[in-house]
């Protein structure tokens, strides 16, 4: 790592003039044959794809559309029970809006979990609150889980014996023992709200606007966008753009982002805070009745208590990571484990995520409360944080979610005996390449043939997002011709830049401080995206710089 760089650049072509530079993108994403091309560049509708999707999958949800007609017919009562972050929240707002709006099924109780009353997931306090909510009226009724259940074979036994009949629908990753429900729509390519809309795609569904929901799920629960995601994803976008749910565009205007084309930015940084938001720190009823409100001024009521809420929620993340205080950087652990009594339950995954960002390393952030623990892990590339926290599955009440994120409870007597056995579990599974920050570039080319003709090529790849990346480019010898610190906390800097008689402007984000490192006239090397921007009616190219250091020249 040369002076000034940040992380080690993976470059994985460098461009010629013979070269097309889609080409080049695309086979970066291991698309290549003519027909992957296509296929990518003007996927087919998503009705079309559906057809494609495993038997097995097609047949569970097939089945369990059976079992909700039989209850709409019988007006029997359909309890669904979502999860409390974004895609547990969209996914109960789907398949309420189908059993309400295209079936009239006046008897469908949706109930998201309160994190701090009910627990993680699917538990016997939270069925316990979905027989309460309809006053026990549920001999025959129907419980449809939504992005949660698959691990949840205590709480489905204990459905099962008060009456209740149970459909599983869930993408988290399954046990080796499954629940005993009466049928379990599962597949791990769709977040759980994706597995909602399908489910609601089969029940003939003609609310077009519930694949808005699935998108915005599937971009916050940190999924690929391939495959039917993407399908998903750049159709959620279309609708968003043209005819989106009115809580949505209320949210997208109170967030002042009203009159901008909605991307996959939006998705996970303007309304995905916001809606997780409300399950961190608050009642997650909050973000679900936002999704189902058609009226403008409640929409618009429930929209700015969900704003108010993500800034009380910033504000508290930073209380927080002030109470872990600064780490001895080089005497750091290869997973990173902090516990407090202090803690918030809601705020510590966002801790998690900011102590990876800081370190580089996994790290584990756990809150006390009495005698037990609850905790949330972020993870980097290379260490599949779940697997790795199986092998300590002896030790937790509770342990699930994906590979790069998890979340568990403890008893707090456990927890300096499992910090222990994860260090010394970590010397060996845990790479020191896995602990060097690296930015993946696609490709090295000279700055002055990147311009709007080429960004308008480049745009035939969107929606970006994890598997389908905004393209980084990393242009050498670069001058800087100027320099300022911006932003309402002076943390930004912008950058005046140079090459082959071309002017360009950039933006660094968050390292004002390297103003101190550079002089007008340095040669750079810089690693960037590119994106369109328009002012005063002209269109010019904005250079969003990732990393820069000194050229050796």
């Amino acid at each position: 790592i040369r002076y000034n760089q940040t992380m080690l650049w993976n470059i994985q072509n460098e461009f010629k003039d013979t070269d097309n530079l889609l080409d080049l993108l695309l086979e970066n994403r291991g698309i290549i044959s003519k027909k992957d091309v296509e296929r990518f560049l003007t996927p087919p509708p998503i009705f079309e794809l559906l057809k494609e999707l495993p038997k097995e999958f097609k047949n569970s949800a097939s089945q369990a559309r059976d079992f909700i007609q039989e209850a709409v017919d019988q007006k029997l009562p359909i309890i669904v029970h979502g999860d409390y972050d974004a895609d547990g929240i969209c996914a109960t707002a789907i398949l309420t809006s189908v059993l309400r709006e295209d079936f009239g099924h006046e008897k469908t109780y949706p109930f998201i979990p309160n994190r701090f009353d009910h627990g993680y997931g699917i538990t016997p306090e939270s069925i316990d609150a979905c027989i309460e909510k309809i006053s026990g009226d549920i001999e025959g009724g129907l419980l449809i889980t939504v992005d949660a259940g698959i691990t949840a074979v205590e709480a489905v036994a204990y459905a099962k014996e008060k009456g209740l009949k149970v459909i599983i629908t869930d993408h988290h990753q399954k046990p080796k023992k499954l629940p005993k429900a009466d049928c379990i729509v599962w597949n791990d390519e769709f977040v759980g709200a994706g597995i909602a809309w399908v489910l609601g795609r089969i029940m003939a569904t003609k609310n077009t606007q519930l694949l808005a929901l699935a998108a915005l799920a599937t971009v916050t629960d940190l999924q690929p966008v391939t495959g039917y995601n993407r399908a998903i994803v750049k159709e959620g976008l279309m609708v968003l753009n043209t005819n989106p749910p009115i809580g949505l565009k209320i949210l997208h205007r109170i967030a002042g982002r009203a009159g901008k084309e909605i991307t996959t930015y939006d998705l996970g940084w303007v309304f995905g805070p916001r809606i997780n938001a409300t399950g961190r720190i608050g009642d997650a009823q909050l973000a679900l009745d936002l999704l189902l409100e058609k009226d403008e001024v409640l929409a618009s009521e429930y929209a700015q208590r969900l704003n108010s809420l993500n800034m009380d929620r910033q504000d508290k993340t930073m209380d927080m990571y002030n109470v872990v205080g600064e780490l001895d950087k080089d005497n750091l652990p290869r997973v990173i484990v902090t516990s407090d009594q202090n803690y918030h339950e809601g705020i510590i995954g966002l801790v998690a995520a900011k102590l990876v960002q800081t370190y580089y390393r996994p790290a584990i952030v756990i809150s006390l409360e009495g005698d037990l623990g609850k905790g949330s892990v972020r993870s980097v590339k290379g260490v599949n944080i779940i697997d790795f926290l199986r092998e300590f599955e002896d030790m937790f009440d509770s342990l699930g979610r994906h590979p790069m994120a998890a979340g568990f409870s403890i008893k707090a007597n456990l927890i300096p005996e499992l910090e222990k056995r994860i260090n010394l579990l970590a010397e060996e599974q845990v790479l020191d390449e896995y602990l060097i920050p690296s930015l993946d570039v696609d490709v090295e080319l000279p700055l002055d043939i990147v311009d709007i003709e080429l960004l308008s090529e480049v745009e035939g790849l969107k929606p970006f997002g994890i598997g389908n990346k905004t393209p980084v480019f990393v242009s050498k010898e670069v001058t800087l011709t100027g320099f300022d610190i911006v932003g309402r906390d002076s943390k930004h800097l912008t950058l005046k830049l140079l090459f082959n008689g071309k002017n360009y402007r950039g933006i660094f984000f968050g390292k004002a401080y390297m103003a101190r490192e550079l002089t007008v006239g340095d040669l750079i090397d810089i690693a960037y995206t590119a994106e369109k921007n328009e002012y005063n009616g002209r269109t010019y190219v904005n250079i969003v710089i990732k990393d820069l250091i000194l050229s050796e020249k």
